[in-house]
C-alpha cells in the first residue's frame, strides 16, 4: 500500500475528469473511532459537520457502508442526502432507492431464533454478547478475558456448526467480533457495484471516480470491487496489513483531514473551473 496522501495529485485529475465523484466510508474505525460497545460509538462533531459539507457539493455522491443495522447507522449519522448501507449490504436506502436482500428479509425468524440461543449458551461467558440487527447477528468479543477465550471460541463454533451445515448461514470475522449472516451471495462490494449501477447506468466507471475507504476484513469485497471498477480503495488502519486495497490513512483523524481537503478542493475548484487547487491533505 501507499499512502493516500502522495496520490493527491492524481486523485486532482481523476476528479476533474469524471462526471460524478463516488465517496464510500464505512463507519466504525474509518469515521468514528472504535469503542467497547457499539451503543457507545460516536460520529465526532466536526465530521458530522464536514459530511454535510460534502454532501451539498454538486456532482459528489456520498455512500455510507457499514456493518450496523441501516436503522441505528441512520441514527448515528443522521445526515439527509446520503446513500445509507446497513448489514454488511443487506440493506440499502438513499435518494429515490431502497433495497432489501429478499434472501435476507425470509430468514429474519431463523435469525431471531438462532439469536436466543446464543444468548443463553455464551451467558456463562464474562464480557461475551449477542448484537441483533434484524437481518444479521453480531457475536462481541471484544471484553472477554484473554482466560476465557478459548471456551468462547469452541463454543461459538458449536453453536454455529448447525447452521452451517444446512447452508443456511455463514459467518465472518472482524475486530473482534464474529458476524452471522444469511447465506447468500452478497457483500459490501457486490452492492457497492449495484448502487453504483443505479446511479450511473451501464457505463459507470467511465463516468465516474469511486472511492472506498475502510478497516475491516469485512471492507475487503468492497475493495476488490472498487479495484476492478479503477477506483480508489483505501485501508484505514496499520499499512503493515495484508489487505485487497492499495492506498492506506493511519486512523479516523486521517481520515478527517483528508476528507477535508477533498471537500476544501472540490469546492474551490467548482468555484474556479478546471486547474490545480491549491489544498493538499
Amino acid at each position: 500500500m501507499r499512502p493516500l496522501q502522495a496520490w493527491w495529485p492524481t486523485i486532482q485529475q481523476r476528479i476533474m475528469s469524471a462526471r460524478h465523484v463516488i465517496l464510500c466510508c464505512d463507519f466504525d474505525g474509518t469515521l468514528a473511532p472504535i469503542v467497547d460497545r457499539p451503543s457507545r460509538a460516536r460520529l465526532p462533531a466536526r465530521t458530522k459537520r464536514l459530511l454535510k459539507r460534502l454532501v451539498d457539493l454538486p456532482r459528489l455522491r456520498v455512500v455510507l457502508v457499514s456493518g450496523r443495522a441501516l436503522r441505528d447507522l441512520k441514527r448515528m449519522v443522521g445526515v439527509r442526502g446520503f446513500y445509507y448501507i446497513g448489514n454488511h449490504g443487506l440493506e440499502l436506502q438513499g435518494p429515490n432507492l431502497r433495497y432489501v436482500n429478499p434472501v435476507a428479509r425470509a430468514r429474519r425468524p431463523l435469525l431471531k431464533r438462532a439469536a436466543g440461543k446464543f444468548k443463553a449458551a455464551l451467558r456463562p461467558i464474562p464480557g461475551a454478547w449477542v448484537e441483533e440487527k434484524g437481518l444479521t447477528l453480531s457475536v462481541h468479543w471484544r471484553a472477554v478475558p484473554r482466560s476465557a477465550q478459548r471456551t468462547f471460541h469452541k463454543l461459538l463454533k458449536a453453536l454455529i456448526a448447525p447452521y452451517l451445515k444446512r447452508g443456511v448461514m455463514r459467518l465472518t470475522r472482524g475486530k473482534r467480533v464474529v458476524e452471522i449472516r444469511p447465506a447468500v451471495d452478497w457483500d459490501k462490494g457486490m452492492v457497492v457495484d449495484w448502487l453504483l449501477t443505479r446511479i450511473a447506468g451501464r457505463h459507470a466507471s467511465t463516468r465516474y471516480w469511486i472511492t472506498y475507504l475502510g478497516d475491516d476484513q469485512t471492507d475487503e469485497d468492497a475493495f476488490r470491487m472498487v479495484n476492478r471498477l479503477g477506483g480508489t480503495s483505501v485501508f484505514v488502519g496499520d499499512p503493515r496489513r495484508r489487505t485487497a486495497a492499495r492506498y492506506w490513512l493511519k486512523d479516523p483523524h486521517a481520515v478527517h483531514r483528508w476528507l477535508a481537503a477533498l471537500e476544501r478542493w472540490k469546492r474551490w475548484h467548482s468555484s474556479k473551473g478546471p486547474c490545480r487547487g491549491p489544498h493538499r491533505p
